[in-house]
């Protein structure tokens, strides 16, 4: 479970790292360089920012786990929305896979902000 700190405000922030998942079609490994970037939720000078050890914690679930790029990006994407209701999120994979550089980015935004797909 991703958990919520409470710190003052910014304008945004920045999340990149690594994770993994197992490809459907060949079994293999899929290895992701993930990028999240967000506005926090704010009430006045009381803002809630993602905690970057459970987030961590979160990403290395998808270990083992088989699953496509575009619903590994939907499942992080609704995770985060769920916790943090940012006022915008976007989150990147990029992945490459026998030399082929591929990008999946999915973003909410002001009135779809209860977006789930």
């Amino acid at each position: 479970m991703i958990r919520v700190i409470r710190a003052g405000p910014v304008d945004n922030v920045h999340i990149e790292t690594t994770f993994s998942a197992v490809c459907p079609v060949d079994h293999s490994i899929d290895n992701y360089v993930i990028e999240i970037d967000y506005k926090p939720p704010c009430n006045g000078n009381d803002c809630s920012y993602l905690e970057l050890s459970s987030l961590r914690e979160y990403l290395d679930g998808f270990k083992g786990r088989v699953i496509y790029h575009e619903d590994a990006v939907n499942d992080i994407i609704n995770e985060l929305m769920r916790v943090l209701s940012p006022m915008e999120i976007t989150v990147t994979l990029t992945s490459n896979y026998r030399g082929i550089k591929y990008v999946v980015k999915r973003g909410v935004s002001g009135q779809d902000r209860q977006y789930v797909p």
